[in-house]
């Protein structure tokens, strides 16, 4: 895919003021082409953006790609009328990164994201559901966060691969009926916690 450069000067988004940018102006300038608009997105969501990819607290995921790959997405999903305004343009630029994120800490070939495709499914409520679910995992105690990661491949080498428990034992030194055990505690604790998320729950089951 051709990455749409961003490199707005100031003066490029001057006449999109803090007040007066709305989901609206955005998508709209976005269809006309408007430098400005893409400017006043990069100014105004490119922190937020970096914000969610360092929670991956991953050193491979590169915030300034993933925003720059996403936004590119984005804008080309506008322009083909595939977003259909479910969510805010934050919300599905958000999803969309996220998703990217999640892609390349699932694969296990090297190469710079832009020189491969990225699969983006353009459904912000599964994303908010993750980040939600993400939120509520964080809610846990570092031991209970370090096992769920290692059981189902979260880690931060972001390698997707789950570790059986004897590999969770070594890391962890513990016993693999320990290791079993502390899961299990922390498992439930998590099954709590999403059971008391209203919202949470109405995104999983709806």
């Amino acid at each position: 895919m051709k990455i749409i450069p961003f490199h707005m000067s100031q003066s490029s988004s001057a006449g999109y003021q803090r007040a007066n940018i709305t989901d609206e102006s955005i998508i709209m300038g976005i269809i006309n082409h408007d430098e400005a608009a893409i400017g006043a997105v990069y100014r105004e969501y490119h922190q937020k953006i970096k914000k969610m990819v360092y929670t991956f607290r991953n050193t491979t995921l590169d915030p300034d790609d993933i925003f720059q790959e996403g936004l590119t997405r984005a804008i080309i999903n506008i322009r083909e009328g595939r977003f259909r305004g479910e969510s805010s343009f934050l919300t599905y630029l958000n999803s969309i990164c996220r998703n990217i994120c999640l892609k390349e800490l699932s694969r296990k070939q090297s190469g710079p994201i832009g020189t491969r495709d990225v699969i983006v499914e353009d459904n912000p409520t599964d994303f908010e559901a993750l980040d939600q679910l993400l939120k509520i995992r964080n809610q846990l105690d570092e031991k209970c966060r370090t096992i769920i990661d290692l059981r189902f491949g979260l880690e931060t080498e972001g390698t997707g691969k789950s570790k059986a428990f004897e590999e969770i034992a070594a890391e962890l030194g513990l016993s693999p009926d320990n290791a079993r055990q502390r899961f299990k505690r922390c498992l439930d604790k998590l099954r709590e916690f999403v059971r008391g998320n209203l919202e949470l729950k109405e995104m999983l089951f709806s």
